[in-house]
């Protein structure tokens, strides 16, 4: 028996309803689950990148792909450090994290940690953290967010086109700085700060804009200091963490087993990430001196100098954040150290 052609085109016209339909189905299947935005101002080759990065496959794996984060590095979605708490308190991403300094003008309580030479190790630093994490956790909170890991930087160093062999060889350069603290510091100092992110130090160095940077062994390779600079300076003034925080109201849209799963996979890494930044800063030291820098360490009676420029600033940072000077008690009373 011969079809009509009408019911031919009938068949054919269901046939192209049900492809249609399986396609839109296939288009919606890529589209389920939770997406989230995650914003970082470190360079694609820094360590705490890598370290987001590993977080972000370990928790789509514990999800079952429901919850994809895509990491940012870079700057790239235009939040640079200073701009972090407020980008992941508005929603404009759901996850972000820079140096706890970079938040002060927020919340001050974060700079406790890089007050210059309050910290001698990371060891010590990881003490502190035992004793000011419920503050850091209460800051975030106040903002509508969850601190998911924290992470240190390795030391920090001040990175010069010249030897310093006493604080008059500082005098008049135009040092970068990243707070307060490290402004006032430089300027004790009789150097001349200058506040920047970390996103822009390279094109005032080429500007010549800047004379003598401060940051970490790890982003001074990450941004090849040695195309600019020639020596790095062993200071240990300060340290800084960085704090991976995530919208609350993000977090609470999750299931609640995969929430806890996430709060849980951050509190397992936490500790791995630890133990990359203690290594992290001999092998970056390594790569510096690869490239021609020369590695400086500074004289008994420079340390001197320096240490008794930080104190002041200790002290009227306590006056100012009063909450801080029962925490700092706490800490060196259990390092063995006094005020």
């Amino acid at each position: 028996m011969i079809m009509p052609f009408t019911t031919s085109r009938s068949v054919s016209r269901r046939s192209a309803v049900t492809m249609l339909g399986a396609v839109s189905l296939a288009a919606c299947d890529q589209q389920r689950g939770t997406h989230w935005d995650l914003s970082q101002p470190w360079g694609p080759r820094e360590f705490h990148v890598l370290d987001a990065q590993r977080f972000a496959a370990e928790v789509n794996r514990i999800t079952n792909g429901e919850l994809t984060i895509h990491v940012n590095p870079g700057a790239v979605l235009g939040i640079k450090g200073p701009d972090t708490m407020r980008a992941v308190e508005e929603g404009i991403v759901d996850m972000a994290d820079a140096s706890s300094f970079q938040q002060v003008g927020t919340e001050p309580i974060l700079g406790l940690e890089s007050l210059p030479y309050l910290v001698e190790t990371i060891d010590e630093l990881a003490t502190l953290y035992s004793i000011i994490r419920p503050a850091v956790d209460a800051a975030y909170a106040r903002h509508g967010m969850r601190v998911m890991y924290i992470a240190p930087w390795p030391n920090q160093c001040f990175y010069f086109s010249k030897p310093i062999n006493s604080v008059a060889d500082m005098r008049g350069l135009k040092m970068r700085t990243y707070d307060k603290l490290s402004t006032d510091l430089v300027r004790g100092l009789t150097m001349t700060p200058v506040q920047m992110p970390t996103t822009d130090v390279v094109a005032a160095l080429a500007a010549g804009t800047l004379d003598a940077v401060m940051t970490s062994t790890t982003t001074a390779v990450a941004q090849k200091y040695w195309d600019f600079l020639r020596y790095t300076f062993r200071s240990n003034h300060t340290w800084s963490s960085t704090i991976m925080a995530v919208n609350e109201q993000s977090l609470m849209r999750l299931s609640p087993a995969h929430r806890e799963g996430i709060l849980a996979l951050a509190k397992e890494l936490e500790p791995q990430f630890w133990a990359i930044s203690r290594s992290d800063d001999l092998d970056k030291l390594k790569v510096l001196e690869a490239n021609g820098m020369i590695t400086q360490e500074p004289s008994p009676d420079l340390m001197a100098a320096m240490r008794a420029e930080a104190k002041p600033i200790v002290e009227a940072y306590i006056q100012q954040v009063p909450e801080s000077g029962p925490l700092i008690d706490q800490f060196l009373a259990t390092v063995g150290r006094k005020a």
